[in-house]
Parts: structure tokens; C-alpha cells; sequence
């Protein structure tokens, strides 16, 4: 219960139990949650607006949603806190999440005010967080500080596009977002921050894991929720095989070959390529979960039809984006600390990527399972010379010469 009287104390002037590394706190996992439900409704936008404007302001979306949970995100790295005003904060915090995922079907419309006042909750939450550090932690006053100004402006183009034209009001949105990223990625900031207020590295790595596999695990949620008491014939069956190998194959490619291996601290670009590979991993899983709902629904109602031209492009789309996600994350890690050539791996996957993007743009005239099937055959071969990397590298290595 000392916990609850406690201010925010940079990570590393914490002791934690002596048994145990530093791990994700029951408030931060509450707090994923509320935003990766968020996500579902964003991901219902996409599902109802199938069209290259619907995509792209579903990419808008994501994108503001993404931002705001990576802000709360870093000062959670940074700062270990869990007394009663951080709970507060966070706790309203989560009342802006919740009104921003409440207005997502009228974000560009007639609730794009009141998704503006969401996002503006949480970011103000936010700063009054780092204000707390700012007097709580003195020694870390001109990081905080360089912070709280960050977001401060970003607010404040926030509440100026309230009062712009409907469909103006997103570009103000990006606009915002835009300047906080420059601000916070300046190359003297950035030095200045990892030498004196490092990040704690391996507390990102499972964060941003755990958001991760939560949105991997809304696929399944998308798929039963509309398919809810189908009767299952030969056809669904089959699809329901395909789309579940090629989920594993998500799953394989970032969790047992990518997640767990550290990011580049010293590189400016190898750290923003990382942490942006993760907004594209994000967006990725979204619309793979809302392509293999519309997917499925094809094979229940025209499964010897031509697959919907919208759907297949969503579906190779998803996967190239994760490609390109993975293609990201993997430049961003650290050479010295990789067991094989991550230039060589980036190259693969971007090729995979443009692959499966020309087969989504030329391949038509395939059933739904059919179009799926090539996907899935693909993306095992990938995952097959990963585990040929891998085990190529074991038996290279001077431990395994050694016995």
C-alpha cells in the first residue's frame, strides 16, 4: 500500500523485488485494453467503409489512437508511479480513450468535436504527469519539461481545429501530431535523453508486446463475433484452416523471431524505425482481422464466386503492411545483438511485401478461399526459411562447435 503514497521515481532509482526483473502493472495492462477496444471500433469503421477514403481515414484514426497510447506508454517506461493521483490520471485518461472509441463511427462528421475532446483528455492528462515528475524528480526537470511544451502545443493545434471546417479538422489533427514527433526526435533531444534518461528496454519491448498480441487476438474476435452461429460446411472449414495458418504465421514472424530482441538506442533512425514499424504493425492486424471477417462471410454466402475485389485487397494489403511492419521493427534492432543479417531480413520481407501486394492487384479471379490459400502458402515459405535461418545460425555458432 506504500505504493499509493509514493510520486513518480525514475525507473532505475527503483529497487524491485530482488526475485524479479521490472514488469507490466495490472493499471498498464487495464489501460492497453481500453485502447485496443478502441481499436475494434476503428477496425468496425474500416469494416463498413470499404473504400480508398474509408481506408485512409481509418489510417488517420489509428494513427491519432496509436500516438495517444504511445505517449502515456513512454512516461510509464521512464517513471515507475501507481499512487492515488497517477491511478486518477490514468483513470481519466481512459475516459478520453472511451470517448474517442464512442466517436469513431463520426470522427470526420458529426462527432469529430467530440473526438477531439477525447484525445485532448488523455493528452492533458498526460502532461500533468510529467508536471508531477517536474517537481517530484528534479533531476530529470529538463526532460519533463521538454515534454510537457511538446505536447502543450500539440494541444493547442488540437482546440484551434475544433472551430476549422469538418473536413479540415483531421489535417490539424496530423498537423499536431506531426510537430510532436519532430519535436520530441531532434537529434540534441534525443542524445540528451538516452544518455541522461535512458529508456528502460526491456520494459518496451514487453509493452509493446503484450499491446500487441492483444490486437493480434482481436482477429479471432472479429471472425466470431459476425459469424456467430454458423452452421460450418466443407467450405468454411477449409477457409477457417487457411486464415488460421496464416494468423499463426503473424504470430511466428514477430513473436518468436522479432519481439524479444532490443532496439538500437544509439541510432536515431534505427529507434524511430522500430517504434514506427509498430503503428504498422497495429494497422496491420486491424484490417487483417476485418478482411478475414469479410473473407469468411464470402465463403458463407458465395463460395464459388469470385472473391469481392475490395476484400482481396484488403487482405493482401493487411499482410504487406505487416511485412513492411516487420521490415521496420528488424532494422531497428541492434546488429551487435542479432544472430544473422538484418539488412538481408529487411530485404526479404519488403520483397515478400511487394509479392503479395501485385498478387492482391492481378490476381482476380480466385474464390475467396482460393485467394487465401496463396497467402497462406507464402507466408509458411517465410516462415520456413526463418526457422532455416535460425537453425543455420545454431549450428554455426562457436557453442554448438564447442560440443
Amino acid at each position: 500500500m506504500s505504493e499509493l503514497f509514493t510520486p513518480p521515481r525514475y525507473f532505475r532509482d527503483v529497487a524491485f523485488h530482488r526475485h524479479t526483473d521490472r514488469t507490466i502493472g495490472w493499471l498498464e495492462l487495464f489501460y492497453d485494453l481500453v485502447y485496443v477496444a478502441t481499436l475494434i471500433q476503428i477496425g468496425n469503421f474500416l469494416s463498413d467503409n470499404l473504400t480508398l477514403l474509408g481506408f485512409g481515414q481509418f489510417l488517420v484514426m489509428l494513427f491519432v489512437v496509436w500516438w495517444s497510447w504511445g505517449g502515456e506508454t513512454l512516461y510509464q517506461n521512464r517513471y515507475v508511479a501507481d499512487d492515488i493521483w497517477h491511478r486518477l490520471l490514468v483513470f481519466m485518461q481512459i475516459g478520453g480513450v472511451a470517448t474517442m472509441g464512442l466517436s469513431v463511427s463520426g470522427a470526420f462528421g458529426a462527432l469529430s468535436v467530440q473526438f477531439a475532446i477525447g484525445y485532448v483528455l488523455v493528452r492533458v492528462m498526460t502532461v500533468l504527469m510529467y508536471v508531477r515528475t517536474y517537481f517530484s524528480h528534479p533531476q530529470s526537470r529538463a526532460y519533463a519539461m521538454r515534454y510537457m511544451v511538446g505536447f502543450s502545443v500539440g494541444i493547442a493545434i488540437w482546440v484551434v481545429a475544433i472551430f476549422l471546417p469538418l473536413d479540415v479538422q483531421w489535417i490539424a489533427w496530423l498537423v499536431a501530431i506531426v510537430f510532436e514527433a519532430m519535436w520530441f526526435t531532434r537529434p540534441v533531444a534525443t542524445a540528451d535523453e538516452i544518455e541522461d534518461w535512458g529508456p528502460d528496454a526491456h520494459h518496451m519491448l514487453e509493452r509493446f508486446g503484450i499491446f500487441t498480441i492483444i490486437v493480434l487476438g482481436e482477429a479471432f474476435v472479429k471472425v466470431l463475433d459476425d459469424a456467430q452461429g454458423t452452421v460450418l460446411g466443407l467450405e468454411q472449414i477449409l477457409f477457417g484452416v487457411i486464415a488460421l495458418l496464416v494468423l499463426y504465421t503473424l504470430w511466428w514472424l514477430y513473436f518468436s523471431d522479432t519481439a524479444d530482441r532490443l532496439f538500437d538506442l544509439f541510432s536515431n533512425l534505427k529507434l524511430r524505425s522500430w517504434s514506427w514499424g509498430h503503428f504498422f504493425l497495429a494497422t496491420s492486424l486491424v484490417a487483417f482481422g476485418v478482411a478475414v471477417k469479410k473473407l469468411f462471410a464470402e465463403t458463407i454466402n458465395y463460395s464459388d464466386k469470385i472473391v469481392t475485389g475490395e476484400y482481396r485487397l484488403l487482405l493482401a494489403a493487411a499482410v504487406a503492411i505487416f511485412l513492411l511492419a516487420l521490415a521496420m521493427i528488424n532494422y531497428g534492432l541492434d546488429d551487435k545483438l542479432t544472430p544473422h543479417s538484418q539488412i538481408k531480413r529487411v530485404l526479404v520481407y519488403l520483397g515478400v511485401a511487394v509479392i503479395i501486394g501485385g498478387i492482391g492487384l492481378f490476381v482476380t479471379a480466385l474464390t475467396a478461399t482460393q485467394f487465401t490459400a496463396i497467402i497462406t502458402v507464402i507466408m509458411v515459405v517465410l516462415v520456413a526459411l526463418n526457422i532455416y535461418q535460425s537453425f543455420s545460425w545454431v549450428e554455426g555458432s562457436p557453442h554448438h562447435s564447442a560440443e
